[in-house]
């Protein structure tokens, strides 16, 4: 069983979080936008989903937060791991336009989670001479040298070199893509979802927003009720009718059962003619909106 909406909800409104300050470049840690994330998931913005995986991921494309595939209530090193991915979704919200760097925004958000580690057990560590080994050491080193494990450490200022340190070593490490990517290339933020079509604000009430997502099961969308949710007619200029539509599709994607996702992801990807949801989904969205839900699909494995 996954960790749950709860889980994240809890890490972000945990005080040793939001107590963490400091800056990575041009990144800036703060818990006030922290909390920014936790108020983008309670309204809907960011979409929380029990993941497969052991590790949790965000997915800056759809705005979906897939936690890891461990047994709740988070402990403290589940909620590390939670704060790594919500800084990732922190970076998404804050830089729009898309300019932190992949690797500097993977070095902040495990900067992060190593100084959240250290404030709640001062005595952490790892060492060792392997590459994994040897870079966690030295964020437990960075944390300390720059008293990120306590208050004195808040508005601090990484040095330039021990990112750059820090960022050689991430781009080396085995068994993850890091080093598929150079120094400078971006792609890790576009603003969310709402910013392509979304409105930032949902209509529906919150209880029920929240109550959404807490469900352990969501109704599968069926054929009738995707197509009528196609066939939704409005005017050109009617962005707001747009995003609403596009936005419970995503939500729809995201919880139904993973046997209805893995079906609707084998019929959507190209226009099958006699399939009406199939010509309706090519039909009826724009391509981006299309590209928004097959990657919600693929998120379902």
């Amino acid at each position: 069983m996954p960790l749950t909406l709860s889980d994240v909800l809890d890490t972000l409104s945990d005080p040793v979080a939001l107590g963490i300050e400091f800056h990575v470049g041009k990144i800036d840690i703060k818990g006030e936008y922290l909390t920014t994330v936790r108020d983008h998931i309670r309204v809907g913005n960011i979409l929380v989903k029990g993941g497969t995986q052991d590790l949790a991921f965000y997915d800056q494309t759809t705005d979906v937060l897939l936690t890891q595939k461990k047994s709740p209530p988070a402990d403290d090193s589940d909620r590390a791991l939670l704060l790594h991915e919500c800084v990732h979704a922190m970076i998404d919200v804050y830089d729009p336009g898309g300019t932190v760097t992949r690797h500097m925004g993977e070095v902040a958000a495990y900067l992060v989670q190593t100084a959240y580690s250290v404030r709640k057990t001062p005595t952490a560590n790892r060492t060792g001479t392997a590459p994994w080994d040897k870079f966690w050491g030295d964020l437990f080193a960075t944390v300390r040298a720059n008293k990120l494990d306590t208050k004195a450490g808040n508005g601090a200022r990484i040095p330039s070199a021990t990112l750059e340190s820090l960022r050689r070593q991430l781009a080396a490490l085995p068994h993850v893509n890091y080093g598929n990517f150079s120094e400078e290339a971006t792609g890790v933020s576009d603003g969310l979802v709402r910013m392509n079509l979304f409105l930032q604000s949902s209509d529906e009430p919150v209880s029920m927003r929240a109550s959404s997502v807490s469900y352990e099961a969501y109704p599968d969308p069926s054929d009738d009720y995707l197509i009528a949710k196609l066939l939704e007619a409005y005017a050109s200029t009617d962005v707001r009718g747009y995003g609403k539509r596009l936005r419970e599709l995503r939500r729809d994607f995201l919880y139904c059962s993973l046997h209805r996702a893995r079906e609707l992801r084998t019929r959507l990807p190209v226009r099958k003619k006699g399939d009406r949801v199939s010509e309706l989904f090519h039909d009826r969205l724009s391509h981006g909106g299309r590209a928004i839900l097959l990657r919600v699909l693929a998120l379902r494995g």
